[in-house]
């Protein structure tokens, strides 16, 4: 069952904050995107597109603007020899219509199912339509060898008629797709992978709401110190509904004076081994430990690009830890490979999984 994102109209296409909430929002319904697809809303082989893509896809759904919206109805009026009516709800739809709620209409074409929605930025968006049949499952494999856990897969994947996609998420971490093949078995497949990985299988589709709530449950508290993340960590964190039961805030400590002033990082552990090193991350710990009374602290000092490396330190080097209030740390040097945002984007994923390692009897069991 393949789907696709047609965005209609430059104003979507070249928003990337408003795009990306598009994506969030389908991916809640769809889980994963299989292809997605931009035009003006001008383009005269705008008809012809749709037309197309009902032939290839199973499921369509169309964020068009406002002017966009009005233009894609019609061309789906033309294409089921329909006409427009308005609804009750005040929305301008083909009269064959499935569903309809304010700005946002389902239609069945010849088997394919179009969901045409008005976006318009600045404003929530409106219900997807869409109902899509069970695609598959992703969980997460954390801490294990890529080579052994695609032959322990492919394994499983074979007894159950499963098939699978994996991928390398993060260094500590392994994504892992699955969906059934005819007359498969996917709920054992995942018992017997959740079994055979015990102290390594999550199950959430984003991780990090998998340390959430296990924060929640044993009642405890998160905090941060980041340098070149400058808040990534717990901008990722505030992505997860609810987390203000486990966060309270964190500090952001790029420059020097900051360190030392919030976090109490030692003059002598800066000019000695300066702000990317173990010791400095070992003090924005136990600052940030300090100053904010959680349980855990995460911490992140690196260079993340493009410039600012050395032969000592090329870019790409982060160090990054993870401590318990009264309990042990961990703090690892790492040299990540990208530019500067997706080295940053790593450097957050890597802390959350050594918080993960820290306390493996606490995240993982």
């Amino acid at each position: 069952m393949k789907n696709v994102i047609l965005i209609i109209g430059e104003a979507i296409r070249y928003n990337p904050p408003f795009f990306s909430y598009i994506l969030r929002e389908y991916e809640q319904v769809f889980g994963v995107i299989d292809d997605i697809k931009f035009i003006n809303e001008n383009d005269k082989n705008l008809p012809f597109l749709i037309e197309k893509m009902v032939s290839k896809y199973d499921y369509i759904t169309i964020f068009a603007t406002k002017v966009a919206y009005a233009i894609a109805g019609k061309i789906l009026s033309t294409l089921t020899l329909d006409t427009l009516e308005l609804k009750d709800c005040g929305t301008l739809a083909p009269s064959a219509a499935k569903f309809v709620v304010k700005d946002s209409f389902l239609l069945d074409i010849k088997g394919c199912l179009v969901n045409v929605l008005k976006a318009d930025p600045l404003q929530k968006l409106p219900q997807i339509l869409q109902d899509p049949l069970n695609e598959g499952e992703g969980f997460y494999l954390f801490d294990t060898d890529y080579a052994s856990a695609k032959a322990r897969l492919e394994s499983l994947a074979l007894s159950y008629k499963i098939s699978f996609i994996i991928s390398e998420y993060s260094s500590f971490l392994l994504f892992v797709r699955a969906s059934e093949q005819k007359f498969g078995a996917l709920d054992k497949f995942l018992d017997s992978v959740s079994k055979y990985y015990a102290n390594s299988f999550i199950a959430p589709k984003n991780f990090i709401s998998h340390a959430v709530e296990k924060l929640r449950e044993i009642g405890a508290k998160i905090t941060f110190a980041e340098s070149c993340t400058a808040g990534l960590l717990a901008a990722k964190f505030g992505e997860i509904a609810g987390v203000s039961d486990i966060f309270d805030g964190s500090v952001v400590s790029y420059a020097n004076e900051i360190k030392r002033a919030w976090l109490d990082v030692s003059d002598e552990v800066l000019q000695d081994y300066g702000a990317v090193s173990e010791q400095c991350v070992a003090g924005m710990l136990s600052g940030a430990l300090e100053s904010s009374g959680a349980n855990f602290a995460l911490a992140i000092s690196g260079i993340a690009g493009p410039g600012g490396g050395s032969d000592e330190k090329p870019v790409g080097t982060v160090f990054i830890g993870a401590k318990e209030l009264g309990g042990r740390q961990i703090i690892g040097k790492f040299h990540l490979n990208g530019d500067r945002n997706y080295i940053r984007e790593e450097a957050a994923n890597i802390a959350v999984c050594l918080l993960l390692k820290l306390r493996s009897d606490l995240f993982l069991n």
